[in-house]
């Protein structure tokens, strides 16, 4: 800076105004301090710039698996979002684990303003376990601890969609693909309780063979196809668009026709499913909105907000494709 300063013949604190943006410089004053920074090279020390203000203008955005479609489209959007705000992001991955989304939130203080944290595992951590008054809003999954705010998705009644299309279809053997029975993730729990409404409000059996758990990406719906087969489906909804996607391959590579034998519908709306052969039926949560909100709630933390935690559910509405054309 004082290089700067003195080929521009100005004071350092001039120069400090001017890459501030203080609107009382003179432009004649502000063209020979530009120019003067240009010809230096001069770039301001970030790391020494967010000690002084005690903040980073970076937030942090914890996910489980950066290779799944619907985590880069969170991640391009919620990106796209903290610019208007004036925050850059930085991704972590924690691959779901516990103890990797724990230690994200304990360091997050460290590096960022704030945390945003698409959670897998987060709701069997007991309240109080993690810091209180550090900017945190949860994604997607929800938690014990009402003290922090959420930005859910309606996953019972957004799967319950999925499943009351193919019962109105005829179908009556519906697999869900990517299900729980027991305590997985709680997406999963809540979108089997979904789907097990559907099928008690249509007078239909409840089936646990019907409800067949995989891993929530395409190898798992690939390698479900001949459980599905196996099980009699005639129908099969799957937890995200990535497991329904490979479930389609997995069928057509054993002869099976879709939508003709066995119509199948997904759940995210992935850029991909419009591309898919056929193009895929699935359910649309409001990410736009999801996004919108949770970084609107971490930046009224951010600015001293110190209410209780809030939560909040986008809904979901079911987009018809070619996957269930019959």
């Amino acid at each position: 800076m004082a290089d700067v300063a003195k080929l521009a013949g100005v004071s350092k604190m001039t120069v400090s105004h001017v890459m501030n943006g203080h609107h009382h410089v003179r432009a004649e004053t502000r063209a020979k301090v530009e120019a003067a920074m240009a010809a230096v090279d001069y770039r301001p020390n970030s790391t020494a710039r967010a000690l002084r203000r005690g903040r980073t203008g970076v937030i942090g955005l914890a996910v489980s698996n950066i290779h799944m479609p619907y985590t880069a489209e969170l991640a391009r959007g919620v990106s796209d979002v903290l610019q208007q705000y004036g925050y850059r992001v930085a991704i972590e991955e924690t691959r779901g684990r516990s103890e990797s989304e724990t230690e994200a939130w304990l360091r997050s203080p460290l590096s960022y303003d704030g945390l945003l944290i698409s959670t897998s595992s987060l709701h069997r951590v007991p309240p109080g376990t993690l810091p209180q008054g550090y900017p945190v809003v949860v994604l997607g999954e929800s938690m014990d601890d009402l003290s922090v705010d959420h930005v859910g998705i309606a996953n019972k009644a957004g799967l319950a969609l999925a499943t009351r299309h193919l019962l109105g279809l005829g179908r009556t053997r519906v697999a869900f693909v990517g299900g729980s029975l027991g305590e997985e993730t709680d997406m999963q729990v809540s979108r089997t309780r979904g789907y097990a409404q559907a099928l008690r409000h249509a007078g239909v059996a409840f089936d646990p063979a019907l409800v067949l758990p995989t891993m929530s990406d395409a190898p798992g719906g690939h390698a479900a196809a001949a459980q599905v087969l196996a099980a009699g489906a005639d129908g099969a909804v799957c937890v995200t668009d990535s497991v329904a996607l490979g479930l389609m391959r997995g069928l057509a590579d054993r002869g099976c026709r879709v939508p003709d034998q066995v119509p199948v519908v997904g759940f995210d709306d992935i850029e991909l499913s419009q591309f898919a052969s056929p193009t895929l039926t699935t359910v649309r949560p409001d990410k736009d909105e999801l996004v919108a909100t949770a970084v609107a709630m971490l930046v009224e933390r951010m600015g001293g907000f110190d209410g209780p935690g809030r939560l909040r559910v986008v809904q979901c509405e079911l987009i018809p494709r070619e996957s269930t054309a019959l």
